[in-house]
């Protein structure tokens, strides 16, 4: 009876609270949040405001019912009157977990009470509450008694307000409790069956459902402020701060790549794949923003970027008008997610009243999201059942169809194998005598090169061995003559003797005719003459020399020859038909080690590359006088190894690279037609090929080419 009383008094004394309440401008909803009577207060003020500040403030009311104080990450201060006349012992709940500090000052008939309520960092005195935070209000009668309320969050702050006792709010609280106990038991079922459906099937798509399905659940539970069951999550630390930001970008990323391997939107819809990668840098920049301490806008960020989960809806459109059913599961589970998320939002915005229903919409609507989703990846198991089954009765029927036509096909390949066999023996002959004839054209036309070389040979002998030979010939005309002077004078100087008595007067006459003949100069040019026979004997001999060292044509016998003596057999060949076209400087190492090789045919290399030079000279623009061949020969040591270098360097017209990506192809020529067959310089790669010896080549057009050739010793 004692009790009942009690029970009748309180709830008296409860409904007297609410009249007053309602004259005062207060009013609940039947889920106990005030939906009028909270006023905003203007102007910016710290975490401790003094309570002048607080009462001269101007402020208005809160026409939404709910306070939104937005994002900007600065304190926002409320007031609300609450007329205590009977004393009872209230609570002021704000139900939300994401308000990051939270001060509560009291005052009665406009004197402060003294009650300052802190969650500020650390320091956190007469706040309880687990997930919302509420306020013990003072028991003392007061029937004009004014709450101020200061929050401020890295997050948008909406603080939905209630007043309520002890017990009411514990009663909220186990209900939301069982509510969130029943949510993240639907949630641990789905990732238990996903998680061994992954091991079983070993499909990444279910792995990326399970870390899509923790993101999900995690940001709700965040919301709803239960971090703390987990030590170390605590809303004052580093990461408490931040967990509500980390774990809506890890939701968000996970989402993006679920619905890219869901949907294959690599294949199915490249465009939408590309914008979803897009949105994961957004992401990633986010977090960076976040980690280095600015909250409130890697708040509005992860808001923003959210925002490109609606192009779900559109690609799910695209992918099943492809026919994937599949995406029809995806659709419709998006959809219903981004309706429950759009009746949350017209809450937190005042357009929809705060209660049960609106809270809860979004947590709600992700539970059946995630279940009909597992129902589209459960679908698509027996999809790709039914794939399988269908894709094995095709293998079988391919297979009996192959074996027929194996069996027809054998038939026909044998018939037409002995056809293609008698044609390809046809043609096979056909083409060894093409190839014959071919041989024999090649062995024309290297044959024409190397007797156009002859040719060039005998002029340039003709007209080396004429020079001396000629001057022989006219020295030995003049020779005859003075010996013929010189055959008198000795007559005459025979018929002397000793008991002549004329003697005197036959010296006197034989000395008168020494100086008609003018035995003196005669004497000189007989000298003279003898001296220029020596000299063209001499010069015959050297060419005769050259000759032989030149035409030692020991076919693929090798033998020790000097390079330096090549080079002079060559040039005194070729120095009387170019002399006048060009200027030849000579510059030969003396030391220049013999090596083994084919005489006669380096001989042919160098009169190729030499009368090339000179021919790249005369085709260009420069007077005869500035024309250049320089022949040098060098010795060098290359990684231990010894090689005797030939240089021939013009100063001609020079190629261009594609010139000299051709100029060792048979038949390629830059001469005019007829000038020349193009295979002198395939016939010195050759020969150099077999002497193991290397060419290089530099040519700059305009300014003349070097050919440096490298033989080892």
């Amino acid at each position: 009876m004692p009790f009942g009383r009690i029970t009748f008094a309180r709830g008296l004394a409860l409904l007297t609270w609410l009249v007053i309440a309602s004259s005062q401008g207060l009013a609940q909803n039947k889920d106990g949040y005030l939906d009028s009577g909270v006023r905003h207060l203007d102007g910016e003020f710290n975490g401790a405001p003094s309570w002048l500040q607080l009462n001269q403030a101007h402020s208005e009311p809160v026409e939404q019912g709910v306070p939104n104080l937005g994002n900007s990450g600065t304190w926002s201060w409320l007031s609300l009157n609450y007329p205590n006349p009977l004393g009872l012992e209230q609570s002021l709940e704000v139900a939300t977990s994401l308000v990051d500090s939270l001060v509560l000052v009291s005052a009665c008939r406009g004197v402060e009470e003294g009650v300052r309520l802190v969650r500020l960092g650390v320091e956190r005195t007469g706040i309880s509450g687990r997930n919302y935070p509420s306020f013990h209000l003072p028991a003392e009668t007061c029937e004009d008694r004014t709450l101020y309320v200061g929050l401020k969050s890295g997050k948008q702050i909406v603080a939905p307000l209630r007043l309520a006792t002890e017990v009411e709010l514990r009663e909220h609280g186990l209900r939301r409790d069982l509510y969130f106990s029943m949510y993240v038991g639907i949630m641990l079922v789905m990732l238990l069956y996903n998680l061994v459906l992954y091991f079983t099937v070993e499909d990444r798509t279910y792995l990326l459902y399970v870390l899509f399905l923790i993101g999900v659940a995690g940001s709700q539970l965040v919301l709803e402020g239960y971090q703390w069951v987990v030590p170390g999550l605590e809303s004052t630390s580093w990461l408490g701060l931040r967990l509500v930001h980390f774990v809506g970008i890890f939701s968000g990323m996970t989402t993006i790549f679920f619905v890219n391997r869901f949907l294959d939107l690599a294949r199915n819809a490249r465009g939408y794949y590309l914008t979803f990668n897009v949105v994961l840098v957004g992401y990633f920049l986010t977090f960076l923003v976040v980690c280095a301490g600015e909250l409130n806008a890697g708040y509005s960020m992860i808001n923003v970027t959210a925002l490109g989960a609606v192009l779900v809806l559109p690609a799910s459109i695209q992918v099943r008008r492809q026919g994937h059913k599949s995406a029809l599961f995806m659709l419709v589970a998006f959809s219903l997610f981004f309706l429950a998320v759009i009746v949350f939002s017209a809450k937190e915005f005042g357009w929809l009243p705060h209660n049960v229903y609106t809270k809860y919409a979004m947590s709600f609507g992700s539970m059946v999201e995630v279940v009909l989703l597992s129902i589209a990846l459960a679908d698509r198991i027996n999809q790709l059942k039914k794939d399988s089954a269908k894709a094995r009765e095709e293998q079988l029927r391919v297979s009996r169809l192959n074996e027929k036509i194996t069996r027809e096909q054998n038939e026909v390949l044998e018939r037409r194998v002995r056809q293609r066999t008698e044609e390809l023996e046809e043609r096979n002959g056909s083409l060894r005598a093409a190839l014959e004839e071919l041989k024999l054209a090649q062995d024309q036309l290297v044959q024409s090169e190397k007797l156009a070389s002859i040719g060039q040979l005998t002029a340039g002998i003709a007209h080396e061995l004429n020079n001396p030979i000629n001057f022989v010939s006219s020295s030995a005309q003049s020779l005859r003559r003075d010996f013929d002077d010189v055959t008198e004078v000795m007559k005459l100087l025979q018929e002397l003797t000793a008991d002549d008595a004329e003697l005197q007067s036959k010296v006197k006459e034989m000395q008168g005719r020494m100086q008609e003949l003018d035995m003196e100069f005669t004497l000189k040019e007989i000298d003279e003459l003898l001296t220029g026979i020596d000299d063209g004997s001499k010069r015959t001999s050297e060419i005769v020399r050259g000759l032989r060292i030149f035409s030692r044509m020991d076919g693929d016998a090798a033998s020790e020859a000097n390079l330096n003596e090549l080079l002079e057999s060559t040039l005194v060949i070729l120095r009387s038909t170019i002399k006048d076209d060009v200027q030849l400087v000579v510059d030969l190492a003396p030391s220049v080690s013999a090596i083994s090789c084919q005489p006669g045919k380096l001989n042919q290399v160098f009169m190729n590359l030499i009368t090339n030079a000179a021919q790249a000279t005369k085709a260009g623009e420069a007077d005869p006088g500035e024309r250049e061949v320089q022949i040098r020969t060098r010795v060098a040591v290359q990684e231990g190894k010894e090689w005797v270098q030939v240089a021939i360097q013009d100063n001609g017209v020079g190629m261009t690279e594609e010139v000299k990506a051709q100029i060792f192809d048979p038949f390629f020529t830059t001469k005019e037609v007829g000038e020349g067959t193009g295979l002198g310089l395939s016939i010195v790669k050759g020969i150099l090929d077999d002497h193991g010896a290397t060419l290089e080549i530099e040519s700059t057009p305009g300014r003349g080419s070097t050919f440096l050739i490298s033989f080892p010793t």
